[in-house]
């Protein structure tokens, strides 16, 4: 075990992996206009990175919505939570990528000795394939002695209500989640169509249906997970879907903690011909403005995972 100082050199290597993994993957359209820049959504102005990190620090809940593989998301992300601590700040740190089915195992892992061992236990309970690009958000709460709290649910947790409707939830529970309170006709229509999108437009009606009530409870079950941390404040790292104020996470967190001020940031990959901030706001589900901010970044050249789909998705399992 190297604790201390050694412990502090695997941090360093840590974060060298994630600044340096732009080298391991193909990025396009570095030179897009808009690759590198911050925007306001709210005043639809760019802004410099030290404004969106002061704004950034003043969050209660900052919630860091990122494309999964791309390594300049996290590298960004990086920064934002880094400059959260060193303002003075002890958040607790949400990890999409974590289950909640083993947050009694990291806890008892994080309350070990801060060391290289103590990061690779609590490492191997990451559910996401890429574990390095997830391993320095975990050295810096464990150096920092700072909580982690494993967000996600099971798929076995969510089965019941993607097959048979929200009827097979307890109803009381639902309430308390604030499921059908945040909730709209907008919201579910958008939703319902960009769930197909998702999946190749390939996915039978009654099973677009039933993915949409599991990503709803996915994202009330987040916020319940985090809910109790709102006081010291909490960082999320989660995909960007969960990270939008028309469908995601801060519908529940407003709805479960209306005082909390919650800040968006949306990290998102460019597209070419697409040159205006305001075309992005645009893809919105209510007309409400999906981010606070949105952090432009390079898009990663990834294989079309639709290319060889021919056959509908779905049918009762």
């Amino acid at each position: 075990m190297l604790a201390g100082n050694g412990f502090k050199h695997f941090i360093s290597i840590a974060l060298l992996v994630v600044s340096t993994q732009t080298s391991a993957v193909d990025l396009l359209f570095g030179d897009h206009p808009l690759a590198g820049k911050i925007w306001d959504m709210r005043n639809h102005s760019f802004v410099k990175e030290s404004v969106l990190l002061s704004s950034s620090n003043q969050a209660d809940v900052l919630l860091l919505g990122e494309t999964h593989d791309n390594p300049v998301h996290h590298a960004n992300q990086l920064k934002l939570y880094k400059a959260k601590i060193a303002s003075g700040h002890r958040p607790a740190l949400m990890m999409e990528q974590l289950n909640s089915d083993d947050q009694q195992a990291l806890d008892w892992t994080l309350a070990g000795e801060s060391s290289d061992e103590t990061l690779g236990r609590a490492s191997r309970l990451i559910r996401f394939s890429d574990l390095q690009a997830y391993q320095p958000f975990l050295a810096i709460a464990i150096e920092n002695r700072l909580p982690v709290i494993a967000a996600n649910i099971s798929t076995q947790r969510s089965q019941p209500v993607i097959w048979n409707g929200f009827s097979a939830y307890d109803s009381d529970e639902l309430q308390r989640l604030a499921v059908e309170k945040v909730w709209s006709e907008a919201r579910q229509k958008y939703l319902v169509e960009n769930m197909g999108g998702a999946h190749c437009g390939k996915l039978r009606d009654e099973l677009r249906e039933g993915l949409t009530r599991g990503q709803r409870l996915r994202d009330a079950l987040m916020v319940n997970s985090a809910i109790s941390s709102v006081g010291r404040g909490i960082v999320g790292i989660v995909g960007s879907s969960h990270a939008r104020w028309d469908i995601g996470l801060p519908l529940y967190f407003t709805a479960r903690a209306p005082e909390a001020r919650i800040i968006t940031v949306g990290f998102l990959e460019v597209s070419p011909g697409l040159t205006s901030p305001s075309a992005y706001e645009a893809d919105t589900a209510t007309g409400e403005l999906p981010y606070d901010y949105v952090w432009f970044t390079p898009r990663v050249d990834r294989v079309n995972p639709c290319a060889n789909l021919l056959e509908p998705i779905g049918g009762q399992p």
